[in-house]
């Protein structure tokens, strides 16, 4: 066979699982390698050390998405499901407890059924809606250094003039918190409008408080 034309086996590798045998292999063709269907993603880093937050802080900065499903349009009235998430920077300790050790951002996601349907605008007395609030500090990607996680399990989103409110007591994991307030300001993504429909918004800005 030419050079050219020329397979060369890499290797194969073997994980035996149970009864399972699963095969893990590639291939380098014309010097480009081929990873099997098998293959595993790892993380760029693997963590050294897992430490858990202690006491409470705030952040200046939020953005972030929200989205629809199915869409909000005026005068909806079916079943839909709000999803936020949202990723917080700029923070500092709080005044009354401090916090140790001060992450470079909060990742925070929450999804709920929304007790308005899929109306527009979404303006409320009641909530819009409760769900699982759970966060996660200084990633992606996966930190050296890991901050437990944490989860407020149920958090109250309602509508606050132009902006939307998320209070909740984080329970378990790092920062434990009864007094967890976020405000972010959804703004509707273009052309999307009530009388078209939209599916998403996007968070132009927010804070976070006694995390």
């Amino acid at each position: 066979m030419a050079e050219s034309g020329k397979v060369t086996s890499l290797g194969r590798r073997i994980a035996l699982f149970g009864t399972s045998i699963a095969l893990l292999g590639s291939v380098a063709i014309g010097g480009t390698a081929l990873a099997s269907s098998g293959h595993v993603a790892r993380p760029a880093s693997v963590p050294k050390l897992d430490i858990v937050g202690k006491g409470t802080f705030n952040c200046a900065t939020v953005t972030g998405e929200v989205g629809y499903s199915p869409a909000i349009i005026s005068g909806g009235k079916t079943k839909e499901r709000v999803s936020i998430w949202f990723v917080a920077s700029g923070c500092k300790p709080s005044s009354t407890t401090g916090a140790k050790p001060i992450p470079k951002t909060v990742v925070g996601s929450i999804s709920f059924l929304d007790n308005f349907l899929n109306g527009c605008p979404q303006l409320s007395g009641p909530p819009l809606g409760t769900g699982i609030l759970n966060l996660a500090y200084n990633f992606p990607q996966v930190p050296v250094t890991m901050i437990d996680p944490s989860v407020a399990p149920t958090a109250v989103v309602t509508d606050v003039g132009a902006l939307w409110k998320i209070v909740g007591g984080v329970t378990d994991g790092s920062y434990v918190s009864p007094g967890f307030s976020a405000l972010i300001k959804p703004n509707p993504i273009a052309p999307q409008s009530c009388g078209r429909g939209i599916t998403s918004e996007y968070i132009i800005r927010g804070t976070l408080t006694n995390v």
